[in-house]
């Protein structure tokens, strides 16, 4: 009998723990970490293979810029980029020396720019600032172009950061020019 009733006392037990309502606690925490898993999984599988710079172009114009403060202060623009301004553009072969205009309408004519070719994949920078001065003086005498103190350049994309910032600093510490504009997305 005893065995019987004890017998009788399990499955009474087990009924009442089969008719407990099931919680959704662990079920929930379940499909949370699936979830977790699978947007890992799709964030690498989405992810590039390399990461690179985007090109941008900034437009520059001759706009005034209204200061919405208490003075009502208008800034006018102190400097305009004309086709007689200067520019730099530096490739991985060489360095090109001209005006704007020999970049834009007479880009195919070799003989509107000065090419100094790198030696030993290093650019020329000495060489650089003699050639500018000397065409600046000759500009100024043949043709009347005053310096306008403004000065582009441009470096090609391929062109290491550390080259790039060694050139703005040379351009600008030799007083030639007093604003070096870093133009980019042009070659």
């Amino acid at each position: 009998m005893r065995l019987q009733s004890s017998l009788q006392a399990k499955i009474s037990k087990t009924k009442k723990k089969l008719s407990k309502p099931v919680t959704l606690i662990p079920g929930l925490i379940g499909l949370v970490g699936a979830a977790a898993c699978m947007m890992g999984l799709m964030a690498l599988v989405m992810a590039p293979g390399s990461y690179s710079v985007v090109n941008t172009e900034f437009p520059v114009v001759p706009a005034t810029i209204d200061d919405p403060s208490l003075h009502r202060f208008t800034e006018r623009p102190e400097h305009f980029i004309k086709a007689t301004t200067p520019a730099v553009v530096m490739t991985m072969d060489a360095i090109f020396l001209g005006d704007m205009d020999s970049f834009s309408n007479h880009y195919i004519d070799s003989r509107s720019k000065i090419r100094i070719a790198h030696s030993d994949r290093a650019p020329q920078v000495g060489k650089l600032l003699g050639a500018m001065k000397k065409w600046i003086a000759t500009r100024k005498e043949t043709r009347g172009w005053r310096n306008e103190g403004i000065l582009v350049f441009a470096p090609a994309s391929n062109i290491p950061a550390a080259i790039v910032i060694q050139m703005l600093d040379a351009l600008k510490s030799d007083g030639t020019f007093e604003k070096v504009i870093l133009a980019g997305g042009l070659i």
